[in-house]
């Protein structure tokens, strides 16, 4: 009975977390809940998992992340895929690669492509390229970026704590470096050869045929504000 009961309800929460009816987290904390009420699990083991050190780790990384994405440490990353990106899709995607694979390693992929997008969209204003061509590849690129270093993805971060507790031992900084780099080197060039031939080229809603139509850049000007 209590094997029938807990694989019921973790086939409800993945029908929740699929449709999404309420919130990932709200989600998440029910299930605890639930199973303690229940006495599936103990209180104890319902909430050990806020004391581990995976748990903390993977906090202190987005506040981490959160404040070098605020304080506009990256942006200097506009400059570079301005000067290094070329107008082909092939070098452009692996310009990106190269600058933005490296610092997944260290901080969140999430705060990395929250800094990226409007950089990757801004170039791709400047080029007179589809977006659609960059941002999935992007998305692609900080998932192989963060496989280079143990705080690079939640996942590993996991990983590491779970050893742990077995008794194996924590991870190093750079146990996966060698075979994550490996991976990413050839995710990078799979995706420089093949995403430009296989991406649509879609036009977004801001499309020159707007500009076009409302004679728009007889009226806009675009300036940039020095600082002093």
């Amino acid at each position: 009975m209590t094997i029938v009961l807990t694989l019921s309800i973790v086939f409800l929460t993945l029908i929740c977390f699929l449709f999404e009816w309420f919130p990932v987290d709200i989600t998440a904390i029910a299930v605890m809940v639930v199973l303690m009420v229940l006495k599936l699990v103990s209180p104890e083991e319902g909430i050990s998992g806020f004391g581990n050190s995976a748990t903390i780790t993977v906090m202190a990384m987005f506040i981490l992340s959160a404040g070098i994405a605020r304080t506009g440490a990256l942006q200097i990353v506009n400059e570079l895929l301005l000067k290094w990106g070329g107008k082909h899709s092939t070098r452009q995607i692996f310009t990106m690669g190269m600058i933005a694979g490296p610092i997944t390693g260290f901080i969140n992929n999430t705060a990395v492509v929250a800094v990226f997008l409007p950089v990757v969209e801004d170039w791709c204003s400047k080029q007179k390229i589809s977006p659609s061509k960059l941002l999935m590849p992007l998305s692609f690129i900080t998932i192989l970026g963060g496989m280079i270093t143990v705080i690079g993805t939640s996942t590993n971060v996991l990983a590491s704590g779970l050893s742990e507790e077995l008794g194996y031992g924590a991870f190093s900084l750079f146990e996966f470096t060698k075979l994550g780099l490996i991976t990413f080197s050839i995710g990078l060039a799979y995706l420089a050869i093949v995403a430009p031939r296989l991406l649509p080229n879609r036009k977004g809603a801001n499309s020159n045929a707007i500009d076009q139509d409302y004679n728009l850049k007889d009226y806009v000007s675009e300036m940039v504000i020095k600082p002093g």
